[in-house]
C-alpha cells in the first residue's frame, strides 16, 4: 500500500471542492493540535491516576482532546496493573493466589498494550484516515446534489408520439 500524502504534497488534479475537503479532514485529524487531552468525565481517578495522566500527556505535545479516552484508560490500567504487581511482590511465588494475580497482571499488560497503540497511531496512518474522511464528505456533497436536482419535466411531444404509435 502507497503512504499517504499530505494534500499540501500531492500532484495530482483535485477540484476546490475536493481540495477543500482533504484540507478540513486533515486539519481535524493531522494538524489540530489546539485541544489538549483531559481525563474523560465519566472515569473518575484518584490523584495518583491523575498523575499518571498528567505524565502521559507532556511527554506528548501532539496528544489532543481525541486522545484523552486512551490516555485515561491508560492511566487507570497502569495503576491497577502497579498496585498488583506490587501484592505479587510481596508474595510467595508458591502462593496459590499468585497464578491468578499473574494472569490479572497478564490481561493489564495486554489492555496498557492496546491502548498505547492507540495513542502512538503514526503520521501515515492519521494522513490516511483524513484521505478516507475527506473522500466520504465529497460523496455526501455529490448525493446531496443529486438528491436536490429538479427532476426533468417530461417533454409533451413524448406523449403526442406515444399516442401517434398506439394509433397505428
Amino acid at each position: 500500500m502507497r503512504p499517504t500524502k499530505s494534500v499540501s504534497q500531492m500532484t495530482r488534479k483535485m477540484s476546490k471542492a475536493e481540495r477543500q475537503a482533504r484540507e478540513e479532514a486533515e486539519a481535524q485529524v493531522v494538524t489540530n493540535l489546539k485541544s489538549k487531552p483531559e481525563p474523560c468525565f465519566f472515569m473518575s481517578l484518584n490523584e495518583e491516576q491523575k498523575a499518571i495522566f498528567e505524565r502521559f500527556a507532556a511527554l506528548n505535545e501532539n496528544f489532543t482532546e481525541a486522545d484523552s479516552i486512551s490516555l485515561t484508560i491508560l492511566s487507570i490500567n497502569l495503576y491497577h496493573y502497579n498496585e498488583l504487581y506490587e501484592v505479587l511482590h510481596e508474595m510467595d511465588v508458591l502462593d496459590e493466589r499468585a497464578a491468578s494475580l499473574e494472569r490479572r497482571l497478564h490481561a493489564y499488560e495486554k489492555s496498557i498494550t492496546a491502548h498505547m497503540n492507540l495513542l502512538c497511531i503514526p503520521l501515515n496512518q492519521r494522513l490516511r484516515l483524513a484521505n478516507d474522511m475527506a473522500r466520504l464528505t465529497i460523496e455526501e456533497k455529490k448525493l446531496e446534489e443529486m438528491n436536490n436536482q429538479h427532476p426533468v419535466e417530461e417533454n409533451p411531444l413524448w406523449e403526442v408520439l406515444e399516442m401517434s404509435k398506439r394509433i397505428r
